[in-house]
């Protein structure tokens, strides 16, 4: 989601990474545009089309994605210029690549819609891996993401755990459930070792964030022994889900 070139062997580590040091789902591929909206339009147009035409083109062609758009509410420079991101995710590779075939040859009467709401960069690649509890499954919700530079002596394993650790928290403290992931930088987004995303229904994610700013959640992480291993800011959002396979 944060721009400039990045290797390959950065994507490839990313992943590779995430699966040496978690248990459960498999690293997925996140594609992420940053767009401005184009005049008079609004995220909730966009959100139409997506979760329609889109989504109706995603459906015709069998394409193995799951796709939202991150309305931005509170986002910290140096990323807080897009007024919305198009992000979609992709279990593999290879279904990303058969989307990007399938858009190509398929997408043009879409495409052409989508840029009359909004104008939009290259897109950002990442690698995404849940990281505590599956998001619940809500058309729209609050969403932040911590991105974060890892401190010294600190590894993505670290920051894993630590947000396992978050997450298993704030679930408690909620007594339900939000959903936790982490991105690191893949082709176009370096500037950020990872980014980590929690969201959930606005209710629970309203008592996480009090839980948060009365301190309570960080206090019960001191006394279990956890600390923060990165220095990040934190960016706000609203979720809109267009595309759920």
């Amino acid at each position: 989601m944060y721009r400039t070139i990045v290797s390959l062997l950065g994507v490839l580590l990313s992943t590779g990474g995430f699966a040496a040091h978690h248990e459960g789902p498999e690293p997925e591929v996140a594609e992420v545009y940053e767009c401005t909206l184009n005049d008079g339009v609004t995220a909730d147009d966009v959100a139409a089309l997506g979760s329609s035409e889109f989504a109706n083109l995603v459906a015709k062609y069998d394409l193995n994605m799951t796709t939202f758009l991150w309305e931005a509410v509170a986002v910290s420079p140096q990323y807080g210029d897009a007024d919305v991101r198009w992000v979609n995710y992709f279990p593999t590779w290879a279904d990303y690549f058969a989307a990007d075939a399938a858009w190509r040859e398929h997408g043009g009467e879409v495409g052409a819609k989508i840029n009359e709401l909004m104008t939009c960069g290259r897109p950002d690649l990442a690698g995404v891996v849940q990281a505590g509890a599956a998001a619940p499954d809500v058309p729209v919700k609050p969403l932040y993401v911590r991105v974060c530079q890892l401190k010294p002596g600190n590894t993505i394993a670290n920051a894993m755990a630590y947000r396992k650790a978050v997450n298993s928290t704030q679930n408690e403290q909620i007594g339900s459930t939000v959903g936790s992931y982490m991105f690191t930088p893949g082709f176009g987004n370096p500037g950020f070792d990872y980014g980590a995303m929690v969201t959930g229904a606005p209710e629970d994610m309203a008592k996480l964030m009090d839980h948060s700013r009365d301190g309570s959640t960080g206090k019960l992480l001191t006394e279990a022994g956890y600390t923060e291993p990165g220095n990040c800011t934190v960016d706000l959002h609203r979720s809109l889900m267009m595309v759920s396979q």
